[in-house]
This record gives structure tokens, sequence and C-alpha cells, in this order.
């Protein structure tokens, strides 16, 4: 689905209309889940193994990011991820989305080969993953597992409901 072509459905779990989330909402929504791993990389100066150790812990940090739904960047803009349908996405699915952005991470624990190649096939995910998200406003993960980035419709919850991706109140 298109970001152009928003269908509007209604979420289960929030109670107020939901749309596709617009493309540089969802990019913005990216370059916040980036932020901590600025964190996660100053392990990679550790002499020897920290390389490998940077890879142990980005690879999951990628993969895993969006596991309850919605990412930092996600939560931050009101966003969570759904199928296409708009049904709540599955855990298969909300890992199997992010396995593009998590191989170049993965090739850091190849020791040695690794420190060749996980910046540019790093770089050529990402390239990918950023025309496919701003052409046609889904990213492979989006593909390979029919999922979307929805997004609460303006004015649609006005007092009821809560933002998406927000924990329930008891």
């Amino acid at each position: 689905m298109n970001a152009e072509q928003a269908a509007v459905v209604t979420g289960p779990d929030v109670g107020a209309t939901q749309v596709a989330a617009d493309k540089w909402i969802r990019a913005a929504g990216y370059l916040i889940d980036v932020l901590p791993t600025f964190l996660i990389i100053l392990v990679a100066w550790i002499p020897i193994i920290g390389f490998v150790l940077a890879g142990v812990f980005l690879t999951p940090y990628w993969l895993l990011r969006d596991i309850t739904g919605a990412s930092l960047g996600k939560l931050a803009l009101g966003m969570k991820v759904t199928g296409k349908n708009g049904q709540p996405a599955t855990v298969k699915m909300r890992i199997l989305r992010n396995l593009p952005i998590a191989v170049g991470p993965a090739c850091m624990m190849i020791p040695v080969l690794g420190y060749f190649i996980a910046g540019p096939v790093s770089g050529i995910i990402m390239l990918v993953e950023a025309v496919m998200l701003l052409s046609q406003g889904e990213r492979l993960g989006d593909r390979l597992c029919a999922s979307a980035g929805r997004r609460q419709k303006a004015g649609a919850a006005l007092g009821r409901g809560r933002p998406v991706g927000s924990p329930s109140l008891p």
C-alpha cells in the first residue's frame, strides 16, 4: 500500500481511525531509531573484538526494534506496525520486516571479512530501503511481510482512545 493511497482502517486496540503513515514521517521515525546506535557503535572502538561485539549488539537491535509493535521512532511519532489490511502485525511479521536492515550489522560479526563488507552491504541495503520508501511509500521489509506503518488519523480520537503505540492504562 502506498502512503498516498492511505486506506482508512479501524485500529482494534486503539478505537480510533488510522491511516497509512506518510513516507516522510516514516523516514523521520527511522532517523530517531538510528540515535541509539551511536551509543552501541562505541563498542566498535574496543581493540580486536570491538567490531564483532558491535555487530552482536546492533543485529538484534535492528531485527527486534518493532517487536512490541512500534520502535522508538514510531512511538515518538504516533505510529505502529500493522498488516496492510490494518490488522495488528504478528511477531513474525514485525521481525521479518526488519530482516533487510539487520543484514549489514550481522555482517559485522564475521571476523576480519566483516570489517570490509559490513559498510558496503549496509549502505546498499539502506539506499534500496530509502529509494523504495520515498518513491513507492513502502520499504523492502514491508513487501517481505505485507506490513505497513500506520498513524492515528488527525482529529479521530478527540478525547477518546489514545495515541497509536502508547501503553494502555489499567
